[in-house]
């Protein structure tokens, strides 16, 4: 991919209630994007091929038409973890349909009402859809769902031992999936999770304009949220995020980088059409010091 332009690294120093953190954004300009050419696959398969080739093993539990958005591949168990409209599926690799499990969490009935007045598709918005599905650590994954646009986020519990699987949500410790979660169930949205700091690019609100690079949970002595500034001049603008991943740079782990992958609108355009770029941006993790930067 050609970069047409770089951005040098501006920083800028902001106190959190917790830990001094140093913010410096650079972004990578990709390729202009301006085509109106609809994407063509260039193979299709219909599913009654698809079937017929044995190469797929249909999962039964779609039949219920639950939306899944996110999955989790645990090799470790040998499982597979799908995330959906108020469910969350664990499915053995070596057969999806056998001995399946599912949590049931759908959003709080007052949250779905409140939903239904703002305007918003009863069906298609206004319940739990899982986004977040990361490993936290051995024994327990972390998961959000858009909760009827009020984010909120939970432990799974696996269990100790890899042949007894418990797969349950501890809905004593709920917690609020704001920054971590979109509010939106269709909004573009990417995160990953990395030395147990939860790193997000989502819209901390619920109209989905204001766009940001988030870090979230980590240690217990360093449990608290950190965030692109917010300020009259938007460091993201109207960000779609399509992918994160954290990409070592060197053999000290803290130079390691997480890298978004998104589309935004220029903000340079002088006529109403705006300009959608591609973009990365790179996300500087200093662990040792409580310290990150963005470029």
């Amino acid at each position: 991919m050609n970069i047409k332009k770089e951005e040098k690294c501006r920083s800028q120093d902001f106190q959190t209630s917790q830990a001094f953190v140093m913010l410096c954004v650079m972004t990578l300009f990709l390729p202009v994007i301006r085509t109106s050419k609809i994407n063509i696959p260039r193979l299709k398969l219909p599913y009654k091929e698809l079937l017929l080739s044995n190469s797929c093993i249909p999962f039964m539990g779609s039949a219920e038409g639950l939306d899944f958005q996110t999955l989790l591949l645990d090799e470790e168990r040998g499982r597979l973890l799908l995330g959906a409209k108020d469910h969350i599926f664990l499915l053995s690799l070596v057969d999806l349909n056998k001995n399946f499990k599912k949590i049931y969490w759908p959003a709080a009935k007052e949250r779905v009402e409140l939903c239904k007045l703002a305007g918003k598709d009863a069906q298609t918005e206004c319940a739990n859809f899982i986004r977040v599905l990361q490993p936290y650590n051995r024994t327990h994954i972390y998961a959000c769902g858009t909760g009827a646009f009020h984010p909120i986020c939970g432990y799974i519990d696996l269990g100790i031992h890899k042949e007894d699987v418990t797969f349950k949500l501890d809905t004593h410790n709920l917690e609020s999936g704001r920054l971590k979660c979109p509010f939106d169930p269709h909004q573009p949205f990417a995160s990953v999770m990395t030395d147990e700091y939860l790193y997000a690019g989502t819209a901390s609100d619920f109209l989905g304009k204001d766009t940001a690079f988030t870090r979230s949970l980590g240690p217990s002595h360093d449990h608290h949220y950190i965030r692109t500034d917010i300020s009259e001049h938007y460091w993201l603008n109207g960000a779609k995020f399509i992918g994160t991943f954290p990409i070592p740079d060197t053999y000290n782990p803290d130079d390691d980088k997480i890298y978004f992958f998104f589309r935004e609108s220029s903000q340079d355009g002088t006529t109403s059409d705006k300009t959608v770029l591609s973009r990365v941006g790179r996300v500087c993790k200093f662990s040792n010091r409580g310290e990150y930067g963005v470029l």
